[in-house]
């Protein structure tokens, strides 16, 4: 019994992480060993078997901009090993998390990112305003044909209900509605009327607020603000 004690004791505190060159992270993640340790709380010397490989994943694949985490403990030498693949961020993004409205950022499968000190730079100024998973597939759809549209997106707004609007610096402010089934029409009625519509019907360049309302790509409406009257006020 006491040679069983004393083999656990070893077993236990015998391989320790002695300091964060025990660490070893590999992967195309970018990110430093320093980074790594201080996302997942990690403190020196530890005992090796009290690092948990499950908990410690859990823990960078939520603070840290990655699509994969791996981590091992091994024994002879004392060390962990952490294997990380990076994701891309495409957009920056908001979303409402109750009360709280939390910034983020996308992928190119529309996926959400926690955002941290650590994430690169996301590939297009895009902003997506009120992300929710229901949209995730019509966000995909967005920023993969972004690039149709001249790269004039801007923003992608999300209601709740799942209507979409768009922000774009060349038509203005864009009405798609709520019917998923139509966007890829929708951004082929964009992409011609880019082509063929009068910069002056939306005011493009001086700051005009008309809009398109393109929920029947079949039927674009253009919509313009509705003029103040300039008739003068009758006098008693």
């Amino acid at each position: 019994m006491l040679s069983a004690g004393l083999g656990w004791v070893l077993l236990r505190h015998g391989w320790t992480i002695e300091g964060i060159n025990q660490v070893i992270v590999s992967g195309d993640s970018g990110l430093s060993r320093k980074q790594v340790v201080t996302a997942g709380g990690l403190s020196f010397p530890q005992p090796l078997l009290d690092i948990s490989p499950a908990a410690l994943e859990q823990t960078l694949a939520k603070d840290l901009p990655v699509r994969e985490v791996r981590v091992s403990r091994r024994l002879l030498p004392a060390r962990l090993e952490i294997g990380l693949i990076r994701v891309i961020p495409v957009a920056r993004a908001f979303r409402k998390r109750g009360s709280i409205t939390e910034q983020g950022l996308v992928d190119a499968a529309g996926q959400w990112i926690p955002f941290s000190s650590a994430s690169p730079k996301p590939l297009t100024p895009i902003l997506i305003r009120g992300w929710s998973v229901k949209q995730r597939p019509q966000v995909a759809e967005l920023l993969r044909q972004h690039e149709r549209l001249n790269d004039t997106l801007k923003t992608i707004h999300l209601r709740p209900g799942g209507a979409i609007s768009l922000e774009t610096t060349s038509l203005g402010r864009i009405e798609l509605g709520r019917d998923a089934e139509r966007l890829n029409d929708q951004i082929d009625a964009i992409v011609e009327l880019n082509k063929t519509l009068p910069a002056h019907l939306l005011g493009r360049g001086k700051g005009g607020k008309g809009s398109l309302d393109l929920s029947n790509p079949e039927r674009p409406e253009l919509l313009l603000p509705v003029k103040p009257s300039t008739k003068p006020k009758p006098t008693d």
